[in-house]
């Protein structure tokens, strides 16, 4: 069983800001965060591999001082080398049971999915449905009933919402019945304080 229970996730994407920018949002976040509740994923696919170990190691030296949890998405023997606590599979990547197998138990699978309706791997831990508010790549937004939907026809693993997500809508997730929330743009706002209170995860 994955030893992290996030409320947020956070991908990383270095097209929208430069790295030192970014990880000085991301460790604002991380303070700011009761401890144990945000999971920071590196998700660049297109960074060379040198590049993503880099920022990985950046990452999990920033979430181990704040008490936080951090992944990598893609790169299953990266995240092994790193001592990842997640794993985000991407849809064409590998099967869950390989990833299981490879990585054991205590790591965190997660993969995005777009129709609910879809066969859930037993291994994952959780999923990330999108786009939930605003729509992306042609996909419509699905809105909030989806997660509901996506909770009764799958009670394990856990859902998270993805896809336009933020301050004003990350409560409406949770009553939905999401267990969190994952987020890119909102990661990146000077003041993490409004999305983390949504979250009811504003560490006092």
């Amino acid at each position: 069983m994955a030893s992290v229970d996030p409320r947020l996730i956070v991908f990383t994407d270095t097209t929208r800001a430069p790295i030192a920018s970014l990880l000085e949002r991301f460790r604002a976040l991380a303070e700011r965060a009761e401890p144990n509740r945000v999971l920071f994923i590196v998700r660049d696919y297109m960074l060379p591999v040198r590049a993503r170990w880099a920022l990985a190691e950046r990452l999990a030296e920033l979430t181990a001082q704040a008490q936080q949890s951090f992944g990598i998405a893609e790169r299953a023997d990266l995240a092994r080398a790193l001592g990842c606590h997640a794993f985000h599979l991407p849809e064409t990547g590998l099967s869950a049971a390989d990833a299981r197998r490879y990585l054991g138990a205590g790591v965190l699978l997660s993969r995005g999915c777009h129709d609910a309706r879809e066969a859930v791997e037993p291994e994952l831990d959780a999923v990330l449905l999108s786009p939930i508010f605003e729509a992306r790549k042609g996909r419509p937004a699905l809105g909030v009933g989806a997660l509901e939907g996506a909770r009764l026809a799958h009670p394990r693993p856990a859902w998270f919402a993805l896809g336009g997500v933020g301050p004003g809508n990350a409560a409406a997730c949770r009553s939905a019945g999401a267990a969190g929330v994952a987020v890119i743009g909102a990661a990146l706002e000077a003041d993490p304080v409004p999305l983390l209170g949504a979250l009811s995860i504003l560490r006092r």
